[in-house]
């Protein structure tokens, strides 16, 4: 039977393949294997095409009108692999919103996002 859409399984089978192929390729550029495994891989498919433009629009990525969704998951996904990342400010703070019970996180740390 033809379908106009793919499912979970199948969507998620062909991008094990393209991430084991990138993975492939990087070693080639002198990545470390052991940096590959290290950091996790989001699965920016899961998102909406919307949730996609505001992240764009956000980070001001400038891209041509008109994109579908598989071009903004790679344009974004780029960009998002290249934000630093403090993991102990992170953590300490993922922590401390557990043991007071806070079920939204308060933005108050980082002045520069709203």
């Amino acid at each position: 039977a033809r379908h106009l859409y793919i499912c979970d399984f199948h969507k998620n089978l062909i991008q094990s393949v393209r991430n084991r192929r990138k993975r492939k390729g990087s070693d080639d550029d002198g990545d470390s294997p052991v940096q590959d495994m290290d950091t996790p891989e989001v699965d920016l498919y899961q998102l909406q095409v919307n949730t996609l433009r505001r992240y764009k629009r956000h980070f001001k990525l400038q891209t041509r009108p008109g994109l579908n969704k598989a071009q903004l998951v790679e344009i974004i996904g780029c960009h998002f692999r290249t934000i630093p990342v403090n993991e102990k400010d992170t953590l300490t703070y993922f922590i401390y919103s557990v043991k007071n019970d806070k079920n939204k996180p308060d933005l108050k740390m980082d002045s520069g996002v709203h």
